[in-house]
């Protein structure tokens, strides 16, 4: 299978010439926008929406909420006559129902097939322990946006695959390594869509200058005994972690196109192996999204 990944002149597309696709398709990606909203039917989120909101609005473009930058997201995506949008986490800061119906109400009005994978700050609140449990505590209220499968899902569209796996708690398990491994032998070129980027060796300058630790998907190094206090929700990689990295990485993975991720909040686009880039997308708070354009090969 032919793929190539063409240079573009900014960091908000993404092209890739792929042989076998039945038609040209435009996807938009939009990750870590940080609504922070709520009302009555969450009050434990009440003492965080106001402070959050302050916070992130400070960093958008012009001073506006997050909530308008996602809008405008959207409304951009609509003038590109967009095929699908897949939103890869963080989205909202906190997983309040009256964000989650924000979002699903944006990609109602956008009119065309869509895909929502967690982010790290999508189920969690600050009181709350980071946690395998706490996150399995509120994916019930994902389930409108991700059709009742928050954990991994699949959207074929024109001849490709897009492929989404929740890796919010910086693991694959089991179940989603047979998800994933079930989808690429099927043959068709992929799109793999996660919150968390996979380590890739040029990306980890830049990730720990920022954030003071190796914040990806099973990192070859960077950990300090002080980051590992601060960051002890981000536990060593699980045995099925290493095999989905074994996978993508050098295995049977090669109709995966591409991986588009977000999460450390800044661009970065890079081969995680020969001919296969990740793309690590800018994020929506900022302004940032990725028009992915596939083109026939």
């Amino acid at each position: 299978m032919q793929i190539e990944h063409i240079a573009a002149d900014n960091d908000d597309v993404a092209t890739i010439r792929i042989e076998g696709l039945e038609r040209d398709l435009k996807i938009l990606q939009l990750t870590d926008s940080h609504m922070a909203v709520g009302d009555e039917r969450d009050p434990d989120a009440a003492e965080h929406v106001a402070r959050l909101r302050e916070s992130f609005q400070q960093r958008t473009p012009g001073g506006v909420s997050a909530r308008e930058v996602f809008d405008q997201a959207l409304k951009r995506g609509a003038q590109e006559q967009i095929d699908a949008a897949v939103l890869t986490g963080d989205i909202t800061h906190l997983p309040t129902f009256a964000a989650i119906e924000i979002i699903q109400q944006g990609l109602n009005e956008l009119s065309v097939p869509s895909l929502y994978t967690l982010g790290n700050h999508d189920w969690h609140l600050s009181h709350l322990e980071s946690s395998e449990a706490t996150r399995s505590d509120y994916y019930p209220r994902f389930h409108g946006l991700t059709g009742g499968s928050p954990s991994h899902q699949v959207l074929e569209l024109g001849g490709v695959r897009l492929i989404t796996l929740d890796n919010s708690t910086y693991q694959v398990n089991a179940e989603q390594l047979a998800f994933l491994r079930q989808q690429l032998a099927v043959g068709q070129p992929c799109l793999l869509f996660v919150h968390i980027p996979l380590w890739v060796e040029s990306l980890m300058p830049a990730v720990v200058e920022m954030w003071n630790a190796p914040i990806v998907m099973a990192p070859a190094s960077g950990w300090t005994d002080e980051s590992r206090v601060r960051w002890e929700k981000v536990l060593d990689p699980s045995p099925s972690t290493r095999e989905c990295m074994e996978l993508l990485s050098t295995g049977q993975s090669e109709n995966v196109a591409g991986i588009f991720c977000g999460h450390v909040h800044f661009s970065h686009v890079d081969e995680y192996r020969e001919g296969r880039c990740q793309y690590v997308t800018a994020p929506g708070f900022s302004g940032g999204y990725r028009l992915i354009q596939l083109e026939v090969g």
